[in-house]
């Protein structure tokens, strides 16, 4: 028996010839000028706890007089630097872009990133992949790694889900959130093969009072009505010393599938509730401490259902557009994010000293209906007519990490960085198979168990150092060398009773000890154009294999997997700071690849197989008049194997990897405009395509199924009235049934149902916001 574990399931030419004929200067000696990209002695020191707002965030399209792009500042490299500055690949949407376009999760702003695509089971649920580097849905550990600020969030490791369940923050009240391209194994450590997700919030202000409310509501099509309500509020406690900035929310996703089988409407719908407080001390300018708190919770009481019942060969819904079947009393499905953290920014002159420490915890709850798959098997043999079955499965996580960063100013001939990172994380999570009447769901009680699985206790313990030098040979010519040495320890235990898992009790552990490194020479033409070579690469933990009892076939533990990348690219801003060109041409090889396969009914994890992704990235925007900006960008991708999947999986050398398409596009247009007296205005839109994808290896012989492409259109349009603002928008206007994932509902990956989850349908809202 399968149970359904969390991961249910040439060369792009770079010769570079570096002249490096400048004899070293003196260590610290400080550049000539600024000439270094760094815009004053504050950005040099690379504090972004203490560097002023206007310098970190991007300038607001909400201003009908602005007539250039403004100057973006990210913190990327772990420095307050400017975007074109960045010898990478980085994306950054700021807070009032996200605000503007009623942002509330990852795919709503997805398509604005090149190389971004998700695979979503639905709210809560969903996997990041950057640069088609994927395994598919049934990828046991995550490839993009996620940050709060300085502080990672979510597991390192296979047992509890990493890879699915990425916190999905409601983006308001961001500063920006930024996305680093190309594996970050160097600097920000394991599970960043892909790259990095980082939500960077606003900071508290200690100079002036503050706040923000808003309320809205939406309506989808073909199903219910929601609502949501936010609110800001920063306070100054001592004048220029002490502030503390509180923001909270609560959101009614409406629902828009019917179950069939027990009549219910709108059965998808999500109750979102969360908030954040940060209190900032900056005593000085040389110190600063932030203690921030998150907390967030989303619940539905039908999310853990897949989506909608189709034919997997025809794509053809099975009971009607939008319609499931599902048992009663299945279908549960919430998560709670919580996490808190402090973090010590102290400036010596000479350096700058970051210390960060964080405890952070996640707890997910989850009753999927599993009548289709096991009742034809399960009810002839216990003599049941209508016995129906469900999956109960609890995962609780808790993390603590620690990073100590010593870093030189920026504005230096040679440029250094030392580091230690410390983490330690206690998963467990739980699988039991549930029995009760398929028609009324009232408990069916049996004289025995019919399966119990306790994956966990699970301690994993990370020791990593890091270091990187920049030598500024001239003002024009930079290179950068980095490393990282990671040394982790799983410990990992199961037990498993019951008569479709047979008993089991046994303990593994195991370790790893993995390095990566980091070459990146840069070349500026002038401050407003560089080109840059990025040689990276990065890893994700190996551990004790989880699922399977000893003696059946499987490895008792499994590798790390590893890749290096290669990217060329050209970063621009032209024409006064009104247009920006970026492109990167990137080649990855992967090897290793944690995979899953399949031993006496039991899925479990190997490494095995090859795989290669390259592509081409561009994105441009454009300040075209006063008010008005243009955006666009695409990315073409192919990424897919370049040897056998290992025995249990069937993918070939030259197969595509999963839920990667050829091309994503996104082209954008935001106007704001005055009216008469206070008022003003602004209209806006958006065009996405994401391209067809194929979907999972399979672990029996057949054909993989086609996931269509689909396009999204976005409208916008509203007014600001003093410090008021009204607005109107549509998403999906042409209400698309673009599909974000699907698999087989049966034990059969080929058999029919699959349960198909769709973008959200067409949805209409409206909202208000004053701001004080």
């Amino acid at each position: 028996m399968e149970l359904h574990h969390p991961y249910r399931s040439r060369r792009i030419s770079m010769a570079v010839a570096l002249a490096l004929l400048m004899p070293v200067a003196a260590w610290g000696q400080p550049l000539a000028g600024n000439e270094a990209g760094v815009a004053g002695a504050g950005a040099a020191q690379g504090d972004p706890e203490t560097a002023p707002a206007a310098e970190q965030a991007p300038t607001s399209s909400g201003d009908a007089s602005t007539t250039n792009l403004g100057t973006v500042m990210v913190t990327a490299n772990k420095r307050s630097e400017r975007l074109q500055d960045v010898p990478m690949a980085v994306s950054a949407v700021s807070g009032s872009d996200l605000q503007r376009q009623s942002a509330r999760s990852f795919s709503d702003y997805a398509s604005r990133v090149p190389g971004l695509n998700i695979v979503s089971q639905g709210p809560g649920q969903t996997q990041l992949t950057l640069r088609g580097v994927t395994s598919g849905a049934n990828t046991p550990n995550a490839t993009v790694g996620t940050y709060i600020d300085d502080t990672p969030y979510g597991s390192s490791t296979v047992y509890s889900a990493g890879s699915v369940l990425t916190p999905d923050i409601d983006p308001d009240d961001l500063e920006r959130i930024e996305v680093l391209r190309g594996p970050q194994g160097t600097l920000y450590g394991s599970n960043t093969l892909g790259g990095l997700l980082k939500f960077v919030t606003v900071k508290p202000d200690s100079t002036a009072v503050a706040g923000r409310l808003s309320v809205g509501a939406s309506s989808v099509s073909g199903g219910e009505g929601g609502m949501d309500s936010h609110a800001m509020f920063n306070v100054p406690l001592i004048k220029d010393a002490l502030a503390l900035r509180v923001n909270a929310y609560a959101r009614h996703d409406p629902g828009y599938i019917d179950n069939v089988a027990t009549g219910e409407k709108d059965v998808n719908d999500a109750e979102v509730r969360g908030g954040r407080a940060q209190l900032m001390w900056t005593p000085s300018e040389a110190f600063s401490l932030r203690l921030s708190a998150l907390a967030q919770n989303l619940h539905g009481k039908a999310l853990a259902n897949g989506g909608v019942d189709v034919d997997p060969l025809t794509l053809k819904p099975l009971y009607g557009d939008l319609k499931q079947s599902r048992a009663p009393g299945t279908g549960n499905f919430g998560v709670r994010y919580r996490l808190y953290d402090a973090s010590i920014n102290a400036d010596f002159g000479w350096s700058q000293f970051v210390s960060v420490s964080s405890y952070s915890t996640l707890d997910r709850q989850a009753n999927p209906d599993a009548t289709v798959a096991y009742g034809p098997i399960v009810n002839p043999a216990l003599g049941l007519d209508n016995g129906g079955y469900s999956i109960n499965g609890p995962v609780t996580l808790g993390k603590f990490t620690q990073e100590l960063r010593l870093q030189s100013r920026a504005d230096q001939v040679l440029e250094w960085r030392a580091g230690v990172f410390y983490t330690r994380e206690h998963t467990t999570n739980q699988q039991d198979v549930l029995s009760f009447d398929a028609t009324t769901g009232e408990p069916i009680a049996l004289p025995f168990t019919l399966g119990h699985i306790a994956v966990g206790p699970a301690t994993f313990t990370e020791w990593a150092g890091y270091g990187d030098i920049t030598w500024h040979a001239t003002s024009q010519f930079s290179l950068l060398l980095g490393a990282r040495y990671t040394h982790d320890r799983t410990t990992f235990n199961q037990s498993g009773t019951g008569i479709l898992v047979g008993d089991s009790d046994f303990t593994i552990k195991g370790s790893d000890s993995p390095t990566t490194f980091l070459l990146n020479p840069s070349f500026k033409f002038s401050d407003d154009l560089m080109a840059y070579v990025r040689i990276a690469s990065g890893y994700r933990p190996g551990g004790p294999n989880v699922g399977v009892p000893p003696g059946l076939g499987a490895p008792e533990t499994f590798g790390p997997d590893k890749l290096v990348s290669y990217e060329l690219g050209l970063k621009s801003t032209m024409l006064d700071k009104r247009m920006t060109f970026d492109v990167a041409a990137f080649y990855i090889d992967w090897d290793k690849i944690q995979l899953t396969s399949f031993a006496g009914g039991f899925s479990f994890l190997g490494n095995g197989g090859k795989a290669r992704s390259q592509g081409v990235e561009a994105s441009w925007q454009y300040a075209a008049a006063p008010g008005l900006v243009l955006s666009a960008n695409a990315t073409w991708t192919d990424a897919e194997l370049t040897a056998d999947t290992p025995p249990g999986l069937y993918g070939y050398k030259g197969d595509a990897l999963p839920w990667v398409p050829k091309w994503n596009a996104h082209v954008g247009i935001d106007y704001d405009f005055p009216l008469a007296g206070a008022w003003s205005g602004f209209v806006g839109g958006s065009y996405s395509h994401v391209g067809e994808r194929k979907t999972d290896f399979q672990a029996v012989p057949g054909p993989r199924f086609d996931a269509p492409g689909y396009n999204g259109v976005d409208l916008r349009a509203g007014v600001n009235i003093a410090n008021w603002t009204l607005k109107a928008y549509v998403k999906n206007l042409t209400d698309d049934r673009g599909i974000s994932s699907m698999a087989s509902e049966t034990t059969d990956p080929l058999g029919s149902p699959f349960g198909v989850v769709y973008v959200t349908p067409r949805t209409v809202g409206l909202s208000a916001s004053v701001s004080f």
